[in-house]
């Protein structure tokens, strides 16, 4: 699992690509994302201006890659579509440097970036014979685009014996759907995935990140397993990401980190018990 997902895209076509214009413009834009990547290790603060050094550099690097030199138009035998997820990787990087720095995310067992995420189990053996020789467990996930996960390791004995199976799931307690933008199809797919996710870790919250929202206004998300939706540029696609916004996705996942999910003592004092 790597925290470069943009990065890890980009080597990977370097690698494969045969079209000797494509690999003029890979090489281009690894230059540019190296200075992209390097600027952001470099700021290690949470406040709102090293949140918004970022939403800048983020700014610039997007208006550098949406060029249209780089985007694989009608008649053209160069550049890259959609589907190579070179464009819409960038936001699943930055998900990477906008929350790295959070104190408590720090030194400690984390995991970054695309996964598997788990949400339920059940146990499936074909007849008895079966059962009795293995667990049995099936394990459900579901991809995210960006999560902020946990690695567990589930253990089940095999039969009586002292033989054990192990399974490797990876439980979020963030995830993140990154979107160039987000549709009514999109959207009913992700509040599909939000409630499968929370089944699995109800702790875990679940967010859009989306550059803009074209979901009809008749469909209300508040009603969803959604927590929130980040609409990163309010109007026009050619519109900058607004540091305001990203400032507000940053505090919600801070807020979350460091509050405590499980403490009903506490809610009992305050008064409110949800």
């Amino acid at each position: 699992m790597s925290n470069f997902i943009h990065g890890d895209n980009l080597e990977h076509k370097i690698r494969v690509e045969k079209q000797s214009q494509n690999k003029k413009l890979l090489d281009e834009i690894k230059t540019k994302y190296r200075k992209w990547k390097e600027d952001n290790l470099m700021i290690t603060g949470t406040t709102r201006k090293d949140i918004k050094k970022k939403v800048k550099l983020l700014n610039n690097y997007k208006t550098f890659i949406d060029q249209q030199k780089f985007k694989k138009e009608s008649g053209r035998k160069y550049g890259f579509t959609s589907q190579s997820q070179l464009h819409s990787s960038v936001t699943e990087e930055f998900m990477y440097y906008l929350f790295k720095d959070i104190g408590k995310l720090t030194n400690k067992h984390i995991y970054w970036g695309r996964t598997q995420a788990y949400t339920n189990l059940f146990f499936a053996p074909p007849n008895i014979d079966a059962f009795e020789d293995s667990s049995n467990i099936v394990i459900n996930v579901k991809n995210q685009d960006f999560s902020i996960s946990k690695e567990v390791i589930l253990k089940s004995r095999v039969s009586n014996n002292e033989i054990w199976q192990e399974r490797k799931i990876y439980v979020p307690i963030v995830s993140i759907e990154c979107k160039t933008y987000l549709d009514k199809t999109m959207y009913e797919g992700s509040a599909s995935t939000a409630e499968k996710i929370k089944k699995g870790n109800p702790y875990c919250i679940f967010l859009i990140v989306t550059e803009t929202y074209e979901v009809s206004l008749d469909v209300d998300p508040k009603y969803s397993s959604i927590d929130q939706i980040y609409v990163l540029k309010r109007e026009r696609r050619k519109n900058p990401i607004y540091e305001d916004v990203v400032y507000d996705l940053f505090k919600f996942v801070e807020s979350h980190i460091n509050s405590d999910w499980y403490n009903v003592k506490e809610r009992i004092k305050r008064g409110k018990m949800i």
